[in-house]
């Protein structure tokens, strides 16, 4: 399951990472102007689609995680003796 996580981590950063490049990218057009070709613009908008994207492989991961490790149906905890 930490591999999944650890997925699931990295979504959250390139998702930030997109939100942080686009807010960028609107004070820069507000300060210079607009761009010619807005080729950052598209970036901006792909690392947010990427990070969703790969919020729903961590999703899918963490459900069939759990899925495998219900059905292998091994008990949480195995009780050595029992006293009276």
């Amino acid at each position: 399951m930490l591999p999944i996580q650890f997925v699931s981590f990295v979504r959250s950063l390139v998702a930030l990472m997109g939100l942080a490049f686009g807010c960028f990218l609107f004070i820069r057009r507000l300060i210079v102007g607009p761009e010619v070709e807005g080729v950052f613009t598209l970036f901006a908008i792909l690392f947010v689609f990427v990070g969703l994207q790969i919020l729903g492989v961590g999703l899918i991961g963490e459900y069939v995680g759990r899925i495998y490790r219900e059905v292998r149906r091994r008990p949480r905890f195995v009780i050595r003796e029992t006293r009276d």
